[in-house]
């Protein structure tokens, strides 16, 4: 898996308009954007190497489509404090199944990494169900959510530039499960960093499997997690 840092030479890493706070290991054909200023250039990077070479007069309709899709998702994430969002561009699965990450960094009232730490202590012993985990950057809060079936409508879902096997007839899309990790961020006044791990698509008992392998990649990719720089007044 390629290692995401704030390295511009990374190819598997589209432009940022600010320093991250973290680095994390995302798997090939998955790639991480930005939602701040960089944004829009991202996508227009991404989407011009994904058609590279293809007709526009045949494809100019779809690059079109998931523009506009991946534009949306990723301004719902911006109003959740969003930093960044993850996602595969291929799905080789052959289910209806869509998986994606938004990265957030939400302020808090605690002054400090000691207070933040506590805060998620707090959260863990309010929420009946939920796991502290070792990670590279520390411990983390560790929350699984399964949703009923109902439709998705809400900042967590990111749409991603690769095409998910179609939903038989017309079923719409839900929220299968959400995976939640929180860490506090080792810099002064700087709250806490949160993963929200999606996985979107037809419900279904023999889509089981896929869920529980998108889980487990879930898990490995936040066990990564790694703070890349940490100011001299959290040292």
């Amino acid at each position: 898996m390629p290692e995401i840092t704030s390295s511009m030479s990374d190819p598997t890493l589209l432009p940022v308009a600010r320093p991250r706070s973290y680095r994390i290991i995302i798997p090939p054909t998955w790639v991480m954007i930005p939602v701040g200023d960089g944004t829009d250039k991202a996508i227009d990077t991404l989407l011009e190497e994904r058609f590279a070479g293809l007709p526009m007069d045949s494809y100019g309709p779809r690059k079109t489509r998931v523009a506009e899709s991946l534009r949306k998702g990723i301004a719902s994430a911006r109003k959740a404090h969003a930093v960044d969002v993850i996602f595969p561009v291929e799905t080789p699965w052959e289910v209806p199944l869509s998986a994606g990450i938004v990265m957030s960094q939400v302020p808090t009232n605690a002054p400090s990494e000691v207070a933040a730490k506590a805060l998620i202590k707090h959260m863990h012993a309010a929420r009946p169900g939920s796991t502290i985990v070792a990670t590279r950057a520390g411990d983390a809060l560790r929350e699984v959510v399964d949703h009923p079936d109902q439709v998705a409508d809400h900042p967590d879902q990111v749409a991603g530039a690769g095409e998910p096997a179609p939903v038989s007839g017309d079923a719409p899309i839900s929220a299968v499960r959400t995976l939640y990790y929180s860490w506090a961020v080792p810099e002064r006044n700087s709250g806490t960093l949160v993963a929200v791990c999606s996985i979107s698509g037809g419900h279904n008992a023999e889509y089981a499997p896929i869920v529980e392998a998108f889980t487990e990649l879930f898990d490995i990719m936040m066990e990564t997690l790694a703070w890349s720089r940490v100011s001299e007044d959290a040292r």
